[in-house]
């Protein structure tokens, strides 16, 4: 079922065969570090990595209200999956939520990230998220750009490089 679009780009439910094109691209297309948590040392793609990505998006599926508090989609562009998007909600249950994102490596710098995040966006201010916070790194300027362009301010890099975004309150808001 389709959530929502924007010209070429969609959020997706993440259902059984959305979800074996969602596995495909991302051992096809992205870097295992980009999508899971460190599970192998090398960073490669693992039997381990990719039962991990299954249940991820399989226990999401209850969305903001279920057990984990996290609703993913995934990413169509012109018709093909190209990665995902998640919202999580904020561990004190109030209007606050996480957005987090991945991409294939070849769909990145054309618009597709900036597109969904427009788009989570939407899905978070139609949940009754009032602000949504990000987590990324001063090294990745692409993600930094499209989050900025969506309308969400940035922290001075940590001594870590690691960069807080937050945007809201998302109902008055217009971008």
């Amino acid at each position: 079922m389709t959530v929502t679009h924007s010209d070429s780009v969609e959020l997706v439910a993440v259902d059984n065969d959305v979800l074996d094109d969602l596995v495909r691209v991302a051992v096809e297309d992205a870097s295992a570090d980009d999508v899971t948590p460190p599970l192998t040392a090398d960073g490669s793609w693992s039997d381990e990595r990719i039962a991990w990505l299954r249940a991820y998006h399989q226990d999401r599926r209850a969305g903001l209200a279920g057990h984990c508090r996290e609703r993913t989609w995934a990413v169509r562009a012109e018709g093909m999956i190209v990665g995902a998007v998640r919202l999580a909600a904020g561990p004190t249950g109030d209007a606050a939520a996480e957005l987090g994102i991945w991409l294939a490596r070849s769909t990145r710098g054309r618009g597709v990230g900036a597109a969904a995040v427009r788009l989570l966006v939407d899905e978070a201010s139609a949940a009754g998220v009032a602000t949504l916070s990000a987590s990324t790194r001063e090294s990745n300027q692409a993600a930094l750009r499209i989050l900025r362009s969506v309308g969400f301010t940035t922290d001075r890099p940590g001594p870590d490089g690691a960069v807080e975004a937050r945007r809201g309150p998302l109902q008055s808001d217009p971008a």
